[in-house]
Order: structure tokens, then sequence, then C-alpha cells
């Protein structure tokens, strides 16, 4: 059972409103008493400690919930690592290893909590320590509610996150508790734009044409934020066509390249050869 504070409540109130929530107000302070999670945050757009990085997009969320060390919010190095539900086992065990040593390098993963690649990559920085003796970092950012994690089989995994890391939603929290799988399915593919946002970076892992991750590629590269291609994924045609693009930022530098190894990627997206403050 959360405490929750009249400020705090009021801010869970606008987001369940603004999902047309048929719950009245005494309801939703009962339900949001006892779901949401004890010290949690709601983080208001305008207000100390709102992400940055979604006021570069079109629809920035007006609200994000946040469960963990907001602080990796200012971390210099984030890297988002996307990829397909159901990627093959052996690409999940390679994002799991270049997630560990990219956080081991001080970077900070940021993923959206799905099966497949997104588990790997959480899983893979929580594996990894740096040379000063502290645990990797990861963000998770979720399409449900912070007291209800998707898929149920990453509910271990979660808890891991929240434990050392961070977990953000822009989903309402009593109203995405029930959401039918179409709604939930809108919200996870809504949440993409925010991985998108919080990385320095993409790499994507692997994706297939139409999918869910080729949205958030969309976001990163909208947001001229660079994309990077796992080389193995690199000759798919979903890869080809974005290579084929062209695309620069402000700078002329291209947006979308091809990576092999986490140096590869730390180099691509970081003026530093090595994060030693983390």
């Amino acid at each position: 059972m959360s405490m929750l504070t009249p400020e705090t409540f009021r801010a869970l109130l606008e987001m369940e409103q603004a999902a047309g929530s048929g719950m009245s107000v005494s309801e939703l302070r009962r339900e949001l008493t006892a779901t949401f999670p004890t010290g949690a945050r709601v983080l208001r757009r305008g207000s100390d400690g709102y992400p940055d990085a979604f006021e570069e997009l079109r629809d920035p969320p007006r609200a994000v919930c946040a469960l963990g060390d907001a602080g990796l919010l200012e971390r210099q190095l984030r890297v988002s690592i996307v990829g397909s539900r159901d990627a093959a086992p052996e690409r999940c065990e390679m994002t799991e290893l270049v997630a560990a040593n990219l956080a081991a390098r001080g970077a900070v993963i940021v993923s959206g909590l799905a099966a497949g690649i997104d588990r790997a990559a959480h899983a893979g920085a929580l594996s990894a320590w740096t040379n000063e003796g502290r645990p990797g970092r990861t963000i998770a950012v979720l399409g449900t509610p912070l007291s209800f994690p998707w898929p149920p089989e990453n509910a271990e995994l979660y808890g891991e996150i929240c434990a050392s890391g961070l977990a953000l939603s822009e989903a309402p929290q009593a109203e995405g508790r029930r959401f039918d799988p179409e709604e939930r399915a809108r919200s996870l593919r809504r949440r993409n734009r925010l991985v998108a946002a919080l990385g320095t970076g993409t790499l994507v892992m692997a994706a297939r044409p139409g999918s869910s991750t080729l949205v958030e590629v969309e976001a990163a590269l909208e947001l001229r934020r660079p994309v990077l291609i796992w080389h193995e994924a690199a000759r798919a045609p979903w890869a080809e066509e974005l290579l084929a693009r062209k695309l620069c930022d402000a700078d002329g530098r291209e947006l979308v390249a091809v990576a092999a190894d986490a140096r590869e990627v730390e180099s691509l997206l970081s003026p530093w050869t090595r994060v030693w403050w983390l």
C-alpha cells in the first residue's frame, strides 16, 4: 500500500481522466493507494525531474511515473537496445553479452521490458560490473502501469530493475491494469517513442518489417538520434533499406550505421572513450 500525497494523487487522477477512466474519484483513490508502488513518483511535464529527452518529442507525455533511481536520466551515455520478441536464442545471447559489455563500460541500457531482445538487454546490464565495482544500470520503459509489468514472465527481472535501475510508465496506473489486449498493444507501441527519446542512440539487434522495433527506429530518426544496426542483421531487407536512405544529422554525420561490438557502439554514440564516473 502506498501513502499518496495530495500532489501525487492529483497527478495520477489527471492521468486517469485523460485516459477516460469511468471510475469515481473515491474508487481511484482506493485502487491507487493499494497498487501504486511505494517509493514511486509522478514526474509532471514542466516540473523538476521530468526527463528533458521527452521534451524533444512531438507528443511528450504530460506525466510519467517513475520507480527507482531517477538520477539515471541524467547520465550522458544511454544506449537504447531494441529488437524482436521472437529473436533467435543466439541473437538474444549476443544481446545480453553486448549489453553487459556496454554497461560495464559505463553506459545505461534502455529497453522496453518485452520478451526476447528487450529482456536480454536488461538482463545483460544487470549482470555487469564496472571496474569501480558498481553494478550495471538499466532503464525499463513500460507500456503498462508500474504495478503491472508486461509480460508477466518478466516480473522477477522487473523487480531487479527497480531495485538498482529505473522503471518508467506513462500508462494510467489504474485504468492500465484493465487494458484489453488491443489497448495494451497500442500502449506498448506508444512506449517505443520514449525508449527512442531516452537513448543517446539506438542499437537494433533484430527486427521484422512492420514490427514495433522499426516504429522505435523511426522515432529515433525523427529525433535525429543515431541508429546502429547489429552487424549480423545488416543484410536483412529492412536494414539495407535503412542504410540506403543515407540520413544525416545537422553536422552531416550519417545517422544509420553498422556496429559489431560494444566498443564500436560506444565510439559511435559517445564523445568519451569511457564513462568513468558511473
